[in-house]
């Protein structure tokens, strides 16, 4: 008989497996995906998540009266499934009625303007979608216009992503200004569109009126130094900006070295920037300290300019700056090696000092909660009343209390509690002093009592003394005369 221990070892006739990993993947929901779905087919209350494959269209009916009453599928992935504008009408049927969904991902499609109408529509009346991808769906204006209409009323959404569509100009306005009415956005993707320098400029109104976007991607838009006026206006207004990319260099830089202190991720890759920008991009880094990552890849730097790059980097001492991209540019491969050598040390030296500095404000910090337990206790004893005889003025303590408070604390924490329990302390100590006190008065009393007493017996035993003397002394004498008195007289002879 086998041992159990040697179960999962392989056998030499059998051929040996791996042991399965559980991966975070979500689960496929199945069920939808023949062409005939049976009746009562529906997404486990237990899901959350769920990707979709192959699903037809009977699927795709039964799935949207499932999604319109369930109540726990919070994402949902519809990505590479072929939909088009007929699958996104049955879809958005069920949209309509759903309040749990708070994630869809559509990339990947054919919705067209039609199937983008649709979906945006349903999602009005949703509600509560917080992301939405809709990347690589042949998307233009109309669907944009109909986008932009739900972002406008939205007040959950977060993310929207519409990379590589056909939006120009007009539709990437209507998006900007919608932004104004959407107060938790936070990531806006419209790369590889064709916004150009019309939908940069509503986008720079948006994020002035108000939007509080963190990342934004405008890569591949035709945007030229006239859109990048437009977006450094923003930057210039302080509006945190995490992700710019065009080629108005010159105007962003200067923005950066005016008011921005937000900004901690730029990237400027796909452009046209070359060695003549650098006087800017220099003076910028000299006197910024808040921006951390920075890409200039696929554009035009030289060697030449790269030296520069490395003495301003080594001059500002507060630099933040813990990432370079420089990929793609004319240097050399001894520069890029000096320049990837650069920024690993730095980054390093970063690193500490980040440490250091968390730790200072911690021990800050702590000083700060040992000298208000210590204000707080001192008040305590103050506002107690005035200081037991012989032991200071009123509101005044001992020195042995003194001495005991001013003991720093081992573990750094004084409570509520801990400041009570010294009040009672405090308390029982003056109630003991006044006690022994009272007892030192009484004994004191008591000694001059006995004192007393003592007195008194001594005077009772001389005042008896004396009387008991001229007692005697009286005695005596009635006794010589009575002598005298019976002695008979001489008779004559």
């Amino acid at each position: 008989m086998a041992d159990k221990s040697d179960e999962s070892a392989p056998s030499s006739g059998a051929r040996w497996r791996a042991p399965q990993v559980n991966k975070t993947k979500p689960p496929l929901a199945r069920g939808f995906s023949p062409k005939v779905v049976k009746p009562g087919t529906f997404i486990d209350d237990e899901v959350a998540e769920a990707t979709l494959a192959n699903i037809s269209r009977s699927g795709i009916r039964a799935l949207s009266i499932e999604i319109s009453r369930n109540t726990t599928l919070v994402k949902l992935d519809f990505r590479n499934v072929c939909f088009g504008a007929e699958e996104a009408e049955i879809l958005a049927r069920g949209l309509k009625s759903n309040r749990a969904l708070l994630d869809l991902n559509l990339q990947n499609n054919s919705l067209s303007d039609i199937g983008a109408i649709m979906i945006a529509n349903a999602l009005v009346e949703q509600e509560v979608l917080q992301e939405l991808s809709l990347q690589n769906n042949g998307i233009g204006d109309p669907g944009a216009t109909a986008i932009a209409e739900f972002v406008k009323v939205s007040q959950n959404l977060k993310g929207l992503v519409l990379f590589d569509n056909h939006i120009t100009g007009a539709g990437g306005c209507l998006i900007g200004h919608a932004l104004k009415s959407c107060p938790t956005m936070r990531t806006l993707d419209l790369g590889l569109n064709d916004i150009s320098d019309l939908g940069c400029q509503g986008i720079s109104e948006g994020l002035l009126g108000g939007s509080r976007i963190s990342k934004i991607c405008l890569r591949g838009n035709g945007i030229t130094s006239a859109g990048a006026k437009y977006l450094a206006k923003a930057l210039n207004a302080n509006c945190p900006v995490n992700r710019v990319r065009d080629d108005g260099v010159r105007h962003i830089f200067e923005a950066l070295l005016k008011n921005n202190t937000q900004l901690v991720e730029l990237d400027l890759g796909c452009n046209s920037i070359r060695d003549d920008s650098l006087d800017w991009v220099m003076e910028a880094f000299l006197h910024n300290t808040t921006l951390q990552k920075l890409s200039f890849q696929d554009n035009y730097w030289t060697d030449v300019c790269m030296k520069e790059f490395l003495r301003m980097l080594s001059a500002n001492h507060e630099l933040n700056l813990d990432s370079l991209n420089m990929v793609n540019n004319m240097l050399s491969e001894n520069c890029e090696s000096q320049l990837t050598l650069f920024m690993l040390t730095h980054a390093r030296e970063l690193v500490t000092k980040r440490k250091l500095v968390k730790e200072r404000e911690k021990a800050e910090k702590l000083a700060r909660k040992r000298n208000q337990s210590k204000l707080n206790g001192a008040t305590a004893s103050i506002l107690e009343g005035p200081g037991p005889e012989g032991y200071g003025p009123p509101g005044s303590r001992s020195r042995k209390a003194s001495r005991h408070q001013s003991k720093p604390n081992p573990t750094g924490r004084r409570g509520s509690r801990e400041t009570s329990e010294q009040r009672r302390g405090s308390r029982e100590t003056s109630e003991q002093r006044r006690g022994s006190r009272e007892t030192s008065e009484q004994r004191r009393g008591s000694n001059d009592e006995q004192r007393r007493r003592s007195n008194d017996r001594r005077g009772s035993n001389e005042r008896r003394g004396s009387n008991e003397a001229s007692e005697r002394r009286g005695s005596n004498e009635r006794q010589g005369s009575n002598e005298k008195g019976s002695q008979p007289s001489a008779s004559p002879e």
